[in-house]
């Protein structure tokens, strides 16, 4: 009796560890389910999801190193642990309006050292993006949730996101720099026309 009373508490720990429950973030379902509760009217129907684990992406990294010579991405590829992505049709939103102080996966994401980077809402849409870094100060997961009137899109990235930006810029620095520039342009030009 004392065996299973040792051995069902170690099979739980263990299933949460595998299936990424205590990795200190709200799943993508989880989040879905608290905007679902928050508009009980709404429906969110699954349109694409896909999950990379460690095993997947430890599978994709091996495939990479296999292929002789250079390849592109590769070592984007090797800094990344983790990629989750759902994809939902939202019919019956009501006013995104309605959403008024913190929503509970942002308090979740917050007493678990996440930081909102980007908070955003303008008509029919809101959005927000949350980064995590590690001990060192080395960014290590992203969390986007991006709601409009008529799609809900997630995504999370774990791994070592700072050397994956570094080397993603480090591939197409001038077209990086471009975009970053142009961005910043196209932000001015949007401020000066409905000023």
């Amino acid at each position: 009796m004392r065996r299973k009373a040792v051995l069902f508490p170690s099979l739980l720990l263990l299933s949460g560890l595998f299936t990424g429950c205590f990795f200190g973030a709200p799943s993508l379902q989880q989040v879905r389910w608290e905007l679902q509760r928050r508009f009980p009217e709404a429906r969110f129907e699954r349109q694409e999801s896909f999950h990379l684990g460690r095993l997947s992406m430890g599978l994709i990294r091996g495939i990479v190193r296999l292929v002789p010579g250079e390849v592109e991405g590769r070592e984007i590829v090797s800094s990344l642990r983790r990629i989750e992505v759902a994809t939902y049709r939202v019919s019956s939103l009501p006013d995104l309006d309605r959403i008024q102080g913190e929503t509970r996966f942002e308090d979740q994401l917050a007493r678990d050292g996440w930081s909102m980077a980007v908070r955003t809402r303008e008509e029919g849409s809101h959005a927000w993006i949350f980064l995590r870094s590690d001990e060192a100060g080395a960014l290590r997961n992203l969390f986007v949730v991006a709601l409009e009137e008529d799609e809900l899109t997630m995504v999370r990235i774990d791994g070592r996101l700072d050397h994956a930006l570094a080397e993603a810029i480090a591939l197409e620095p001038k077209d990086a720099v471009r975009r970053i520039k142009d961005g910043g342009e196209e932000e001015a030009e949007e401020a000066a026309g409905t000023s």
